[in-house]
């Protein structure tokens, strides 16, 4: 009796001593300062909506004529609610709205890889990796939602294949693809994902079956129907938005940005020399080829459906940097069910449940030694956020007129200080169209051109990353000549004209 009390009390002190870990970890890894640029554009976005009752169709806040071009608001629901935390909690404090996310995106890993695996340690082995390979972009972005909305469906899905296949338990798809459509332009993922449970489980339905191919062609339809309604039904709850049907075509025009796609770091090839020298890149590598070893290992039990969803995801994965993120959560499931096939005795539950205790004590050492995947600690992120000095020169109330600027610095003006002062572009570029970011980008190495711009819009200050300041405008004569440096951090430069501007319209 005293050795199964005994017993009975190690694995609770284990487990407890896994979750509490386990959760830290996910703290310290996304409870960071705030250090994204678009923040800054959905907040100030949110605010006008619930200020106003409508949602931007424009561009808007620009000074040039390409304030009018289009803006698809699709993440409008984000902007309102990362306004109402801006609003309720104050910007030192959004960290925090990090932390739960990643809290609840955890729990979510958990609960999913459990149902599938039978096992605890497995379970939180597998969230707390999947978390770390999406640390890179875990900040506040619209993408938070979405991936939570990833995981909420790879469970709807899960439970009405292993739970009776109900069809009403494919309903909430539909809500949840509402909401993506609502939150983030990978809305369509959602609809992929259904239809590759579709085809995959129609396959393993269809070789499964026995007698003439008629039958196993019948089989097969009989069970991937469900999953291919789900899909289309998706598509078509995707138009609750306010764009309706236009939203449809959003994630297809943005994948013909070639431009941004080779500037923008989020969007470089993944193989990009900017990328493989990123801890992400590596931590995306070792978690891949671990997760391919145990396929291999374990291939006899491989599924269709989880072939189909590790090819697709690893695809995307290796296409573009942006996308690893996607891979974790899905490589998670595809491992716990390979998993779930072998047999785990109590005493290698107990050992998995350490190895998760301890896996997450190497990772609170690791985060506080080194930062977290992207550098960042409690107390620093890296970023082009303003520095104090320059958030409190830029509120003088007599500074106005516009702003040439890099793009990475647009929205924290028009956050802080439009329409008092106005940005030349913000990082909706994709809004600003190819053509004009190289108009901008070209500025800062054409000094006539440069000149022409400034005193064609008017220009009274410029707000530039060391990048654009020290790479060539620093060195043109008339620059030089004509304007000042007012102040630096050594990372953004603030210069002024020489002589000021006359005071009128901007």
């Amino acid at each position: 009796m005293k050795a199964f009390e005994s017993a009975r009390s190690q694995r609770i002190y284990v487990t407890t001593a896994a979750i509490v870990l386990a959760a830290l970890l996910m703290l310290v890894l996304v409870v960071v300062p705030v250090a994204n640029n678009d923040v800054w554009i959905l907040m100030k976005i949110g605010e006008m909506i619930v200020d106003t009752g409508r949602i931007p169709d424009t561009v808007l806040f620009a000074f040039t004529t390409v304030r009018d071009n289009h803006f698809n608001a699709h993440e409008w629901l984000v902007s309102v609610i990362y306004h109402e935390c801006d609003r309720l909690l104050g910007l030192t404090n959004l960290m925090w709205v990090v932390g739960a996310f990643a809290l609840v995106q955890f729990t979510l890993c958990v609960v999913l890889a459990r149902r599938q695996s039978g096992s605890l340690g497995v379970a939180l082995l597998l969230a707390m990796l999947a978390m770390i390979c999406a640390n890179i972009r875990y900040v506040l972005r619209p993408e938070l939602f979405a991936l939570l909305f990833l995981v909420l469906l790879l469970l709807v899905l899960d439970r009405y294949r292993s739970g009776g296949r109900r069809w009403t338990v494919l309903l909430w798809t539909l809500p949840v693809e509402i909401l993506w459509a609502n939150c983030h332009g990978s809305f369509l993922l959602g609809p992929a994902v259904a239809g590759i449970f579709a085809l995959g489980e129609g396959l393993t339905a269809a070789h499964a079956a026995s007698g003439t191919t008629a039958r196993r062609l019948r089989q097969g339809w009989q069970a991937g129907l469900p999953y291919a309604l789900a899909a289309l039904a998706m598509t078509a709850a995707c138009v609750v938005n306010p764009a309706g049907w236009t939203l449809l075509a959003f994630p297809f025009q943005l994948q013909h940005s070639t431009v941004m796609r080779q500037l923008i770091k989020e969007w470089l090839p993944t193989f990009s020399p900017q990328f493989v020298v990123e801890r992400a890149f590596w931590i995306f590598v070792v978690i891949g080829l671990a997760a391919v070893a145990l396929i291999v290992r374990l291939r006899r039990f491989l599924g269709a459906t989880d072939v189909l969803l590790f090819l697709f995801f690893a695809a995307l994965a290796l296409e573009r940097n942006r996308h690893i993120v996607w891979f974790g959560f899905v490589a998670l499931t595809v491992c716990a069910r390979l998993l779930g096939r072998l047999a785990i005795t109590e005493r290698r539950e107990l050992a998995l449940r350490g190895a998760g205790a301890g896996f997450a004590v190497a990772g609170l050492v690791a985060c506080s030694v080194f930062g977290n995947v992207g550098s960042a600690r409690f107390s620093y992120a890296p970023s082009n956020n303003f520095n104090p000095g320059l958030v409190v020169e830029m509120a003088d109330p007599a500074m106005r007129g516009n702003v040439l600027n890099s793009y990475e610095l647009g929205g924290e003006i028009i956050y802080r200080d439009w329409p008092r002062l106005k940005p030349s572009i913000d990082s909706r570029v994709d809004s600003y169209s190819d053509d004009y970011l190289l108009f901008h980008i070209q500025l800062m190495r054409d000094e006539k051109m440069l000149n022409l711009f400034l005193e064609g819009n008017r220009v009274a200050y410029m707000l530039l990353l060391r990048r654009d300041f020290e790479g060539n405008v620093k060195n043109m004569p008339s620059i030089k000549a004509n304007w000042r440096l007012r102040s630096t951090d050594g990372e953004i430069y603030f210069l002024e004209r020489k002589v000021p501007l006359l005071q009128g319209p901007t």
